[in-house]
């Protein structure tokens, strides 16, 4: 019989971040902290992740103010920098019945749901109402209990061990407490692996809650044609050549140029006409990395991916996501021209100090009020000059990033205030964004702070920004990313690229803490050991079953709104870039669908309408609605103009391929305002990560199954990177194997195998080998009941 041993952790918990660069040592310094009033105490645990993602831990060894703790060893990186702190308390032993089966079942990737990705978990089970337990649990049946009480809304950090060693890191859940003659006799809980933490920390979340204000860039004529040929933020936000309503084309004939000529022409005559029909600054909107959200998501969450088991690798280094939360324009606005403010330079200059300023002057950080207030208010005044009092204009008030108070169609002066308990305002960021509808706009922000204690303020800041200042066009990130939970983001990843996560809890990898996203086959290839556990089994008996459990595979996007995406479907009764595998000879069953929240763009490679020559410019459209005919732009051949309303797809990933050298007469015509340039460089949407040849596929495409190329007008069959190849094929065709079998047998499994397995190892049983599907594990006595596969 094994010793089954289980810590809990209280579910104490504070974060914060200092705000303030400080070198290494062994104190920690948080002016806007209250170390002291939120309970932290000696014996608590702190523990921090540096600018690199490198993990420090530490111990409180004392509290000596509000605002600084002294730790038992340094929990900073290398040189001077913030830090992004959680504090909470140790782990307690947890007593158990001596008579307990704690089962858990360990999995992360089923044959029978082959989209999901799975992590441990036991049965429920229960746990003596001992004073102990009692204790940590705070006596969780008497309601009356409220300060301090044990929160069962939230998992408890838990930690399991066969005979004192560790067995598996996770979290407990408390399901309820059974009471006998009117007293705790028990309590039931369940036991998650570490996985499911994600689940919890992302929630509803949206990508819009995310803090990727260090994209927001001025946008204009200009810095649209900046972010189209160059970029900005070291490639993290570009502009790449997909329209919204305006249909390119390209046309470098020399007659019938005048004012019936189509508008989107991208060849540059020497004409007055040809900056009328010159691609448009307000066709176009940004992206920004795949790689960037992901890092803003470790950010907010305070985790860490393994960035080189995929994040950092080829098919992920150039993938972008569009940016369009709304279709047509920037915003959704009928006018590309809204000009936008965020509000900076903010100085204090009355009364008392009750916000701390970023180093951008850009937000507000509510510090610590009086003991005696119970709400804070915050008051926005604009004040117009006085050119400028019948202009209309927006306010909004943000708080940690959110939207929580606005004001519209203001004239003249107006007020915006933000109303809220003090103990939802205290270390809150606030940011204040005035928007015009494409007119020009100056005028005086005055900012006033107020702690009510319910008979008038007691506590009051006045703030301005030194002056009149006026709106310039701003794009904020988080405003145009596409409508989409995170939780539905990071999911739509892994089953695109057919990729397994979970966390590293081996405390001696270099990795320990972090979480690994992993392509499948690179997680049952990555050095695997083989435990031979043929004097485990019961060969008394087993069961062999089937491993299709149905007919075949669909792996598919979201249904397609875009014009090209219809155009395919209707002439090959296929929707671009979705794939099927139906294996041969199966009949049994029903088609499992894997489905990603994304949409798919078909791309198209213009050829010059004069002479049929290819060009070098590749372009998507986002529209697809009605068609657009204007009886003033009609062609000499007497066709309309092919446009199209606009449509709002779901979020939509490509590759971005910076293409350069165009020469002239083969650039790209772009209306400047006043004039049209002829642009050399540009940045191509693509399904593939790279050019390729026509004989050589690019090494990796978006599309799941084969697809003419766009770009090479290639059909590269079998030798096509898909998205089925790369990352499902060898998995699904192993499945469908008619020798493929799930082995259902018992074995009574040492600790020395239960403590060391990974679920990408073998085991051996005589001179067979197999991998594993699932294992449910007796801890005590060491009884599993294993599904196993044969390795063909």
């Amino acid at each position: 019989m094994n010793k089954v041993v289980l810590y809990i952790r209280d579910t104490f918990e504070l974060s914060g971040f200092t705000r303030q660069t400080q070198q290494v040592s062994t104190e920690l310094y948080d002016p806007d902290a209250t170390f002291i009033s939120s309970g932290v105490k000696a014996g608590d645990y702190i523990e921090n992740r540096d600018e690199l993602g490198d993990f420090f831990e530490a111990r409180i060894t004392s509290v000596s103010s509000e605002t600084v703790l002294v730790l038992s060893e340094t929990i900073y990186g290398q040189g001077a920098q913030d830090i992004n702190y959680r504090i909470y308390r140790g782990f307690n032993q947890v007593d158990l019945f001596e008579d307990e089966t704690i089962s858990v079942t360990s999995k992360i990737q089923d044959i029978r749901d082959i989209s999901k990705v799975f992590t441990d978990f036991s049965q429920s089970f229960t746990l003596p109402a001992s004073k102990k337990n009692n204790k940590l649990f705070k006596h969780f049946y008497n309601y009356f209990i409220s300060e301090g009480a044990f929160d069962a809304r939230k998992k408890a950090d838990a930690i399991l061990e066969i005979n004192y060693i560790p067995f598996r890191r996770g979290k407990i859940f408390l399901n309820g407490v059974k009471m006998k003659n009117n007293k705790a006799y028990a309590y039931n809980v369940t036991f998650f692996g570490n996985t499911v933490t994600l689940t919890d920390l992302f929630g509803d979340d949206e990508l819009s809650q995310l803090d990727l204000s260090a994209f927001d860039h001025s946008y204009g004529n200009s810095q649209v044609q900046t972010g189209l040929t160059t970029g900005y933020f070291s490639e993290s936000i570009i502009y790449p050549l997909i329209t919204h309503t305006q249909r390119l084309y390209f046309d470098s004939g020399t007659s019938g140029h005048d004012d019936n000529t189509l508008d989107g022409n991208l060849y540059e005559h020497n004409s007055s006409h040809s900056v009328d029909v010159a691609l448009r600054y307000s066709q176009l909107k940004p992206a920004i990395k795949v790689k960037d959200i992901i890092s803003a998501i470790e950010t907010k969450y305070g985790i860490n991916f393994v960035d080189s088991d995929f994040i950092s690798t080829t098919p992920m280094s150039n993938l972008y996501m569009w940016l369009s939360r709304t279709k047509g324009v920037l915003g959704g606005k009928e006018s590309a021209e809204d000009k936008i403010r965020v509000l900076s330079s903010w100085v204090h200059v009355d009364h008392d100090t009750l916000v701390s300023i970023s180093s951008s002057g850009e937000e507000l950080t509510l510090q610590s009020m009086d003991t005696e207030v119970e709400d804070v208010k915050i008051e926005l005044t604009i004040t117009p000059t006085p050119s400028y009092t019948s202009t209309q204009y927006d306010v909004e008030i943000y708080r940690d990033g959110i939207p929580v108070s606005n004001s519209n169609n203001n004239v003249g002066t107006s007020n915006t205030d933000f109303l809220d308990i003090v103990g939802d305002m205290e270390g809150s960021v606030f940011k204040f964004i005035v928007k015009t509808s494409g007119d020009q706009f100056e005028f005086t922000p005055t900012l006033f702070i107020g702690g009510d204690d319910g008979t008038g303020y007691i506590e009051e800041e006045d703030l301005d920004c030194g002056g009149a200042i006026s709106v310039q066009s701003e794009v904020i990130i988080s405003e145009e990313i596409p409508k989409i939970k995170v939780m539905d983001f990071i999911s739509g990843i892994l089953k695109m690229f057919n990729l397994t996560v979970y966390y590293i809890d081996d405390e001696s990898d270099s990795n320990y803490g972090k979480i690994r996203m992993i392509p499948l086959d690179d997680f049952y290839d990555d050095n695997p050991s083989i435990f031979d556990i043929t004097r485990y089994v019961d060969s008394s008996e087993h069961d062999v079953e089937s491993t299709i459990p149905f007919s075949e595979i669909e792996l598919e996007y979201q249904e397609p709104k875009t014009l090209l995406m219809k155009q395919h479907k209707e002439s090959f009764n296929h929707i671009f870039g979705d794939e099927e595998f139906k294996p041969t000879n199966v009949d049994r069953g029903k088609p499992y669908k894997v489905k990603v929240p994304f949409e798919h763009l078909k791309f198209e490679r213009l050829f010059d309408e004069d002479d049929n020559s290819i060009t070098s410019i590749q372009w998507g459209y986002s529209a697809g609605d009605n068609f657009k005919p204007d009886a003033s732009d009609i062609d000499a051949g007497g066709q309309p103009s092919a446009n199209y309303d606009p449509v709002l797809t779901k979020p939509v990933l490509f590759y971005g391929i910076r293409i350069t050298g165009l020469t002239a007469g083969n650039g790209i015509n772009y209306n400047t305002g006043s004039d049209n340039d002829e642009l050399f460089n540009y940045w191509k949407p693509s399904n593939t990560n790279e050019n390729g040849t026509s004989s050589t596929a690019p090494a990796f495409t978006l599309n799941f199954d084969n697809e003419v190329d766009e770009w090479n007008l290639t059909d590269y069959n079998g030798t096509t990177n898909s998205l089925f190849k790369k990352f499902y094929q060898t998995y699904i065709e192993d499945v469908f194997n008619a020798k493929k079998r799930i082995f259902k047998l018992t074995a009574h499994l040492p600790s020395s195998v239960l403590l060391n397995y990974k679920l990408n190892d073998r085991f051996q049983i005589g001179d067979k080998v197999f991998t594993i599907n699932s294992i449910d594990t007796n801890l005590k006595t060491g009884e599993s009941k294993l599904e196993l596969l044969n390795v063909l």
